[in-house]
């Protein structure tokens, strides 16, 4: 029993010293990561693991490249910040029913906007300098924004019962594909955006969450699976599905690749894992 043990931590040496894997520590249920320039920011849904209640607890952090906490509170006084995007200086954050954004200099918020009978804003994709399109998990909408003269619209309803609830989002490089993980017993679909036909890309049943693209372009996804067992699987061209070789991670949400590395959040784990881009 012992050697086995021992074969196996060696083996998860390995496997994480080939991914260049940083582990950083210190966060309050991280949910999302986005990576501008030189900067980090990693939203917090709170020191209670609470998405929907309005405690003020929620706080976004300020991190470098190499994985330095610059600032834990960056951005505070937030519910339960989850999917983040950025135009121009303004950091876009989706707060449980609105969507708020805040001047990464001032760090003083500059948007509102309250989505009437929304439940669970959840992730959030830039499809140009002026649209915003958002995932609400609970109504299953995808909502889509103007954020220049504040004005939504239903961009798409999705089948609960066939597809699973909304969660996270990612556009193509040509912005004729959108992607979409779902949860609750969700698959992974993409959406024509011209002819908005429906693609399954996963169709085995998962709690679906982060998005984001390889190398070469093939897509990434993160299951939280079961009993804390969560895994990041690669979607080829031709619709092959494999696992990437790391060790179970509790809570894998909302990840982000800036080209070079993969940045995950653990959020049943407070902590984030950096590991070199696929």
């Amino acid at each position: 029993m012992r050697e086995k043990i021992a074969k196996a931590v060696c083996a998860l040496g390995i496997c994480l010293s080939a991914l260049n894997a940083q582990e950083i520590s210190g966060f309050a249920s991280p949910e999302s990561i986005w990576v501008e320039g030189n900067s980090v920011y990693v939203a917090n849904v709170g020191e209670k693991l609470a998405p929907l209640i309005k405690d003020n607890d929620g706080f976004i952090s300020k991190l470098d490249t190499q994985g330095n906490i610059i600032e834990l509170h960056f951005l505070s006084n937030l519910n339960a910040p989850k999917g983040m995007t950025q135009l121009d200086n303004t950091l876009f954050v989706v707060d449980i029913d609105t969507l708020k954004g805040f001047d990464i200099l001032s760090k003083k918020q500059v948007f509102s906007l309250p989505i009437v009978g929304s439940v669970f804003l959840n992730d959030i994709a830039a499809y140009d300098n002026n649209t915003l399109f958002m995932s609400d998990t609970d109504t299953g909408i995808i909502h889509k924004v103007n954020v220049k003269n504040k004005k939504y619209e239903t961009f798409m309803k999705l089948d609960a019962d066939k597809y699973g609830r909304p969660n996270g989002l990612l556009f193509d490089k040509d912005k004729t594909k959108l992607y979409v993980a779902n949860t609750r017993g969700g698959e992974v679909l993409s959406i024509d955006m011209q002819s908005l036909g429906i693609k399954t890309l996963i169709a085995q049943k998962g709690a679906y969450d982060g998005l984001a693209f390889a190398k070469n372009g093939d897509l990434l996804v993160s299951n939280w699976g079961e009993n804390g067992k969560g895994a990041i699987y690669r979607v080829d061209k031709k619709g092959k599905k494999s696992t990437l070789n790391l060790p179970f991670i509790k809570g894998p949400a909302d990840m982000f690749s800036d080209g070079k590395f993969l940045w995950i959040p653990k959020m049943g784990e407070n902590k984030i894992l950096k590991i070199n881009l696929p």
